[in-house]
């Protein structure tokens, strides 16, 4: 009996609708040829639309004197401008939207961010949620980048670029254990939601970085200008709790025991001593509020980091204060003549 159910199987399969022997086989290596065809185009249009971008205003200095005139014009406006006006009204307030409903919603659901009334791991179960959805467009970056590499792309600058973002990854990583050592990883739920919104997100921005950087970067920004702040108020909230709890040893061996390399490397825009969060200034650990400190500290870093890449397209800016990205002013239209200056 065992051959002649062999036998009718493919009959039965096709009586389904399901294609069977040479002619299945074809037909689905025929398929797959397709979408590899054209994935392989998109992501060399891709590649070509990167390469012939528009170079970075700190660029523009190491052009032949030809271009430099011509190009003149458009730097000077953006250092008049301090580079700070560079985004459309459009696409910036649907950033802005898109990133304050999401910041907005995850607040309203991991609401308890005081230590007199709550655990550590209720607290920072909101921490754990930013950190694992805020360390995804790092990936995203990368990996868009690592796709023009694989078609040709040998933008200058990008090599440095794609080390600083995997920095970057890397010390959000940190974060994330720090946190998930407290206890805050310590909910299914929160973990099912966590991970379930990064999946969406990393698609999201590797999609928006594909078509354009500078949007993709604008979203980070802000999403780092959030955590700067929901640390900086938790810190202000329950400084004498934290003060009285110990150094996870995840964070120690971060923050003092590891090479320093990939830490100093995302560190981009050094400021002097006298700025009160300069890299220098940086605490100790001694306790746990140290520790949140640095890690407060650490999106700072993000942030100035990718204020310059949205304003300039470069991670070092111009050399002078970095301030948060704002709206494009719209351009004034010269009046011209009326009708009656015809007569």
């Amino acid at each position: 009996r065992i051959p002649d159910e062999q036998a009718e199987r493919p009959k039965l399969l096709e009586a389904a609708g399901i294609k069977t022997g040479r002619q299945g086989g074809r037909a689905g290596r025929a398929a797959q040829m397709r979408s590899l065809l054209l994935l392989a185009f998109v992501a060399h249009a891709t590649c070509r639309l990167h390469t012939l971008r528009a170079p970075p205003v700190h660029a523009l200095a190491t052009r032949p004197a030809t271009q430099q005139r011509s190009l003149a014009p458009l730097c000077t406006a953006l250092e008049d401008d301090r580079g700070a006006n560079m985004m459309e009204e459009g696409m910036y307030n649907f950033n802005k939207l898109l990133i304050d409903s999401v910041y907005d919603l995850i607040c309203l659901i991991y609401n308890k961010n005081d230590l007199s009334k709550n655990s550590i791991a209720e607290c920072t179960a909101r921490f754990y949620v930013l950190e694992t959805v805020a360390r995804v467009p790092y990936f995203a970056y990368l990996s868009v980048m690592h796709l023009r590499e694989t078609f040709g792309s040998r933008v200058p600058g990008d090599k440095d670029r794609m080390r600083t973002h995997y920095a970057e990854a890397d010390n959000e990583l940190h974060h994330l254990l720090i946190m998930e050592s407290l206890g805050g990883n310590s909910s299914i739920v929160d973990r099912t939601l966590a991970q379930t919104m990064a999946f969406g997100y990393y698609w999201y921005v590797t999609l928006v970085y594909a078509v354009d950087e500078q949007a993709a970067y604008h979203l980070s920004e802000l999403i780092e200008d959030h955590a700067f702040n929901t640390y900086d108020t938790f810190l202000e909230k329950n400084e004498a709790a934290l003060k009285t709890m110990p150094v996870p040893a995840i964070a120690r061996k971060y923050y003092e025991e590891e090479n320093p390399f990939l830490f100093d490397l995302f560190c981009t825009v050094v400021e002097p001593e006298t700025e009160p969060f300069a890299i220098a200034n940086r605490p100790k650990l001694q306790s746990l509020y140290d520790v949140f400190v640095n890690v407060r500290n650490d999106e700072r870093e993000h942030w100035k980091t990718l204020c310059n890449l949205v304003q300039y397209d470069s991670m070092s800016g111009t050399g002078q204060g970095v301030i948060s990205t704002a709206i494009k002013p719209k351009l004034a239209i010269p009046a011209g003549p009326s009708d009656n200056d015809a007569y």
